[in-house]
């Protein structure tokens, strides 16, 4: 601080020295005192200078360390270097007394030390068992001061990304973490800041977008916290159950938007998937694709980038659908939409019933805790957190519905769009939109002939509903519109 830094050079004007270097410490906290970066560059100074007769002055014995054995350490490596030590509010006295009320002064610093971090992690700890967060706001939020809250947690213009980034995860849109990672760094998440694949795993772990606190460290269970959530509390849990489904996740060159085709494009002769890369040529580079499998015939025959995608731009227009079709399609989704929606109710009594047995049994367990044995309890203990936790979850169900009828208009109109012109989709799209394509319209992997090309693929059900629309009569149009209702549910 700049007060102690002035009272150390009017301390060392009164004593007679000239200020040589100064070298303000950050630091907080005991500990090794190597750990301290300006401390390691006063003790590197000296030792740069051997030859220099030197006294070290600092504004109190507290700011010299705040740990008994990193003190006397430091006091001792001064002494190697035969440096002097001086204090504005501390006289040193080298006689055992002074040592004594030295290290005595020290160990009260210790303790302050101590005692502070405690009443802080108390403090922290009783505002997260009341609901709130007091710590550094995660991505996508801020803290505010709120006038009934005190600090509270606002969201920020991240918070949309943040929400379609868990909502893309949890449905498959964004097939991993690395998907995710893309999306974020697409949309400039850190604004120009590098964005990494730990930074994407930390943020889906975090219930804290669901609108509830937690803290496993300090023993804090979770609950419904006072801020605003960002997700569903039934999104993040899929969300969990895909990471725990598939916890590895790499990041892999066929992701590359310059080869969208590798991964979901095999051979037909030995059925790998085809690799793509750039070759280098006399004046230029080229991009191919590839099988490099050492038992395929046509092993390490190169594909040209532009003719294979080319060739899968004329399959994909084999898939598109004609307007009528589509529109008639609407209608259909819009009326199955309709029939759900007034369902929603006879969903939520059932939703409802649930949500009491879950409570009545975790209040039960409640009542009984005191009266079994400590092993028993603890499995009890374990009941009631499970409990405690689908009652969250029902309860979210409960308040915000999975079926709204709000946007689902605008989301059918979005998914139609691929389905209408998927090749315009693939051609004009990023990669995320080329991967829907994929997803969207064919069940699998497709085969590719390296003489041949592209055979006859296959079509997902979507499209296969869409094929029955068109050609089928009153019959066969109940039927499809059966099962473009469940395509719906299942996209």
């Amino acid at each position: 601080m700049d007060s102690q830094e002035h009272r150390c050079r009017e301390y060392a004007k009164s004593k007679g020295f000239e200020v040589e270097q100064v070298f303000p410490d950050s630091f907080t906290g005991g500990g090794d005192f190597t750990l301290r970066p300006a401390m390691m560059a006063l003790l590197n100074y000296i030792d740069a200078h051997p030859h220099r007769k030197y006294v070290v002055i600092f504004d109190d014995l507290s700011r010299l360390a705040r740990d008994i054995i990193a003190h006397v350490k430091l006091r001792d490596a001064f002494r190697l270097r035969g440096v002097g030590v001086l204090c504005a509010n501390f006289n040193f006295d080298d006689s055992p007394e002074g040592e004594f009320f030295e290290n005595m002064i020290a160990s009260r610093n210790q303790y302050d030390r101590k005692a502070n971090r405690r009443q802080v992690i108390q403090k922290q700890k009783a505002r997260l068992e009341s609901g709130y967060w007091p710590f550094y706001p995660p991505p996508g939020y801020k803290a505010e001061k709120d006038p009934i809250h005190g600090k509270l947690l606002k969201s920020t213009d991240k918070a949309s990304m943040i929400k379609e980034a868990f909502e893309g995860f949890a449905t498959n849109r964004f097939k991993d973490q690395v998907d995710v990672l893309r999306f974020l760094k697409e949309n400039n998440f850190q604004d120009g800041k590098p964005v990494y694949l730990e930074t994407v795993s930390r943020m889906l772990l975090r219930v804290i977008y669901a609108g509830y606190i937690e803290y496993p460290q300090w023993e804090v269970a979770r609950r419904e916290g006072h801020h605003e959530a960002i997700i569903s509390l039934d999104i993040f849990e899929k969300v969990q159950d895909k990471l725990n489904g598939n916890a590895r996740c790499f990041t892999r060159k066929d992701t590359r938007p310059d080869f969208p085709l590798r991964g979901p494009v095999v051979c037909a002769s030995c059925g790998h998937s085809f690799t793509a890369s750039w070759s280098t040529g006399r004046t230029k580079r080229h991009p191919y694709y590839r099988c490099n499998q050492p038992s395929c015939p046509i092993k390490n025959k190169s594909i040209r980038k532009e003719l294979i995608e080319s060739q899968f731009g004329v399959l994909l227009a084999r898939a598109k659908a004609k307007d009528q079709v589509i529109d008639y399609a609407t209608a259909l989704f819009l009326k199955e939409w309709g029939e759900r929606m007034v369902n929603q109710n006879k969903i939520s009594t059932e939703k409802e019933k649930k949500l009491f047995a879950i409570i009545e049994e975790k209040n039960s367990l409640i009542q009984r805790i005191t009266k079994v044995t400590d092993t028993v309890a603890k499995e009890f203990e374990k009941r009631i957190e499970e409990l405690s936790k689908q009652e969250a979850i029902v309860s979210d169900q409960i308040t915000n519905p999975a079926i709204k009828g709000i946007s689902f208009e605008t989301a059918l109109e979005a998914v139609l769009a691929y389905i209408k012109n998927p090749s315009d989709k693939w051609e004009n799209g990023v990669l995320n939109d080329k991967r829907l394509v994929l997803k969207l319209v064919f069940t699998g992997k497709i085969s590719y002939d390296y003489e041949n090309g592209f055979g006859t693929a296959n079509y997902s059900l979507p499209i296969k509903a869409f094929e029955l629309l068109a050609t089928s009569k009153s019959q066969g149009v109940e039927m499809a519109r059966i099962e473009l209702a469940s395509a719906v549910a299942n996209q």
